[in-house]
């Protein structure tokens, strides 16, 4: 992989950063990034050779997989680590044992902090150029398979709620014939946390060989779908401990659907919500729970 661009994490997403370049590296530089991604604070406190010492490595290696990550060196790399200590005691992570009202509430707090952190691989002029891109567009075809399928299907109910017409079939097979379908002046808004899935893959190539835009929503820098889009939207939270890791990745992509569709509304000059389209989802909802029950 070659590097990437000058790394500039905003103010305490340094670690989300790393921990969303770590598929893209060496298996060496790998084990460098796991652990700064585990142990933040300690290896703020260490030198470049303290941490090849850890991760079985050199310090050449240290230095060589900052760079990798867009770092100027590992010593800019701990300063940003430093910049991102938190204030007060780090946050316990739930053992799971004996009643939830000891533990619930662990949980939930460190799921928030991770969400808080979340944005730090994020590239806010693509985030504008992807808002852009969607208030414009002809036709816009939302794409999303396996674990992403309902996040797919968030994205668009979001943005039709905002008076953005848009397709989402929940069909891979569909997806591509719509993709190729397109034109120049559509959008092709992809997603795949692993940014690998096959199937989503293809849509985006069958969309970018029509001439359309293709966005991207993937929690990992340097992927296949990165390489198949015109813009890329990064947010991640690195799986440090499964409870609250698998929560807040979950949740963060909420989040940033959100955002897109808050500012795809302003850019279209609408309310972020269109109580007439809501009050009719509303309305459809009910009658088919009415048809259910009978």
């Amino acid at each position: 992989m070659t590097d990437c661009g000058p790394a500039d994490p905003p103010l305490g997403g340094t670690v989300a950063y790393i921990g969303s370049l770590v598929p893209a590296l060496v298996p060496s530089e790998q084990r460098v990034a796991r652990e700064i991604v585990r142990h933040p604070q300690d290896v703020a406190m260490m030198s470049a050779a303290d941490l090849a010492g850890r991760t079985r490595t050199s310090a050449a290696t240290v230095i060589r997989a900052c760079q990798s990550m867009g770092f100027k060196g590992f010593q800019h790399l701990r300063l940003l680590l430093l910049r991102d200590l938190p204030t007060g005691p780090a946050p316990m992570v739930p053992s799971g044992e004996g009643a939830g009202r000891d533990w619930l509430p662990g949980l939930f707090r460190s799921a928030g902090d991770e969400l808080g952190r979340a944005i730090g691989p994020l590239d806010f002029e693509a985030f504008d150029r992807a808002v852009a891109a969607i208030a414009g567009a002809r036709r816009v075809l939302i794409a999303g398979n396996g674990a992403s399928g309902p996040m797919a299907q968030l994205l668009s109910l979001g943005l039709m709620s905002s008076g953005r017409p848009n397709e989402a079939p929940a069909d891979s097979v569909v997806q591509q014939l719509t993709a190729r379908s397109l034109a120049p002046g559509d959008v092709c808004f992809c997603i795949s946390s692993s940014g690998t899935n096959s199937a989503t893959l293809r849509v985006a190539e069958a969309a970018g060989n029509a001439g359309a835009t293709v966005v991207a929503a993937t929690g990992y820098l340097r992927t296949r779908l990165e390489d198949a889009s015109a813009i890329t939207l990064v947010c991640s939270t690195f799986a440090v401990n499964w409870a609250s890791g698998a929560i807040s990745g979950n949740l963060a992509q909420v989040v940033l659907f959100t955002a897109l569709q808050t500012g795809v509304s302003a850019a279209l000059g609408k309310p972020a919500t269109d109580h007439a389209v809501m009050d009719e989802a509303i309305d459809v909802l009910e009658g088919s729970t009415e048809q259910d029950t009978e």
